[in-house]
């Protein structure tokens, strides 16, 4: 095959498509703070979780994810026993290539030997409480 000098042109083109469509794991992660992870877990099922409780977090080997540990109660039934529950916040890609934390998981682990209890297939997006304004 001939490509008429277009060889070293083609092979910079496909190293520059590679280092542009990777995430690059030098880019830091955007921040997830302890007011956006309890404020996007009381307003995702606002009739059954509220946090009474936020214990703190755990980092796992993954860079991209996130695990709080929280003392839920449910609102809507005050004679209810709190509930200790893992959520986990992912930083997942969007498609326009900026990263973002997402609530994926809320797990119970408060009733001792039994399985565990909750969503595992969640996809809320962290949202950053906006305070609301007074005139």
């Amino acid at each position: 095959m001939n490509y008429g000098g277009k060889a070293p042109r083609i092979l910079f083109g496909l190293l520059l498509s590679l280092v542009m469509g990777c995430n690059l794991p030098f880019l830091p992660a955007p921040p997830l703070t302890t007011a956006e992870a309890r404020h996007t877990l009381d307003h995702w099922n606002p009739n059954y979780c509220k946090v009474q409780e936020f214990y703190g977090w755990y980092q796992p080997a993954a860079a991209d994810t996130r695990l709080a540990f929280v003392l839920l109660t449910n609102p809507k039934d005050p004679a209810a026993k709190p509930v200790l529950s893992v959520a986990r916040f992912q930083l997942l890609t969007r498609t326009d290539g900026n990263q973002e934390w997402f609530l994926t998981s809320l797990l119970s682990h408060s009733e001792g030997l039994s399985p565990r209890q909750g969503w595992d297939n969640l996809l809320i997006p962290v949202k950053i409480e906006t305070p609301a304004v007074v005139e």
